[in-house]
């Protein structure tokens, strides 16, 4: 019995050799996943391409691939709207390494994706109707005051009037055109799927829009939905079209503040009027337009006064947009503020 016992730990000590030499053998990679700003970079693929060796960075970035062989690999760093990193390390048998990566920004071409009227997500190529979308993204840099300067010029088909000049007046927007003489032409607007009335006066009259209440640096696109497509998702009383607004949302990670400020004038010049043409009949009418006018005005003598001055002055304006976003895995948020003058 005894002999037998002595055998059966021969066998098994037998089996642990290998086991052991092959633990001695391999080697440890490790290491953190940043941005250019070091910021932590979650969920992050980090592989060796080709051996089945792979894992994800955890909430401070960090990696840790086990079991790799001896030698020279490539190791892959990998994550959506992020360039790719290839780095070659070497280990050798028992050895742990550390290798730190920074990964840039980078826009990928992604199937566009928009929002129909019965609230599904569709592949926009797989969509039977003309929805024409407006990044904001490339609007960064593009000075705009208000929602009607972002739609004006953005999308063939839409048309934006000014119907006056009152401070906060709304514009008339079209969309292919007016299909009524008597009723309003403007689209349907959304604003995260809830209806806005946008209307900005009819008749000469102007009015103010809640359409320019919207900061237009809290907008992250706008889809345009033309034609009779658009009354057959909303109603007939969208046949003049639909204009959805979708607005930025905040991303987990630590707070990221965002400030735009904007001065400018503008002016008219004096070249575009005719001067004022006039003659004064009497003295004392002489004498009433040299003190208005601010000129030596003598009876029955033709003077000229150029206009522009007396009807238009440099107007100044000045905007400043300040805006935070944020959030976890819970709760995210994005809360932005304007002020214009």
């Amino acid at each position: 019995m005894h002999a037998r016992f002595n055998r059966i730990t021969f066998v098994l000590l037998f089996l642990l050799v290998p086991l052991g030499l092959s633990a001695q053998e391999s080697a440890r990679i490790a290491g953190t996943v940043t941005s250019e700003v070091g910021r932590p970079l979650v969920g992050a693929q980090v592989f060796i391409p080709g051996t089945g060796i792979g894992t994800l960075t955890n909430e401070s970035g960090s990696f840790l691939l086990l079991n790799v062989t001896p030698g020279t690999h490539t190791l892959r760093v990998q994550l959506i709207g992020w360039s790719t990193s290839d780095r070659p390390v070497t280990v050798t048998a028992g050895e742990s390494v550390t290798i730190n990566v920074q990964l840039s920004e980078s826009a990928i071409a992604l199937d566009e994706v928009v929002v129909t009227g019965a609230g599904q997500a569709v592949e926009k190529k797989r969509l039977g109707n003309t929805v024409a979308t407006i990044n904001m993204d490339r609007l960064e840099d593009a000075p705009t005051a208000s929602m009607a300067e972002v739609l004006q010029g953005r999308e063939p088909g839409v048309i934006v009037q000014q119907t006056g000049g009152m401070a906060g007046e709304g514009a008339n927007i079209l969309i292919r055109g007016g299909s009524s003489l008597s009723q309003a032409n403007q689209p349907i607007i959304y604003v995260d799927g809830v209806r806005i009335n946008s209307e900005g006066g009819q008749g000469g009259v102007g009015a103010a829009s809640r359409l320019n209440d919207i900061n237009p640096e809290a907008i992250a696109r706008i889809e345009v939905l033309k034609g009779a497509a658009a009354a057959t998702l909303y109603g007939t009383e969208a046949s003049n079209g639909v204009i959805q607004i979708f607005t930025k949302n905040g991303h987990a990670g630590a707070p990221r503040w965002e400030l735009q400020t904007e001065w400018g004038f503008s002016s008219q010049p004096d070249s575009r009027y005719v001067p004022l043409a006039g003659f004064a009949r009497s003295d004392t009418a002489a004498a009433r337009l040299s003190e208005f006018w601010g000129k030596d005005i003598r009876p029955f003598e033709v003077f000229t006064t150029p206009l522009t001055p007396f009807v238009f002055e440099t107007g100044n304006f000045q905007s400043h947009a300040l805006s935070v976003s944020g959030g976890s895995d819970a709760i995210s948020y994005f809360v932005s503020g304007r002020y214009a003058k």
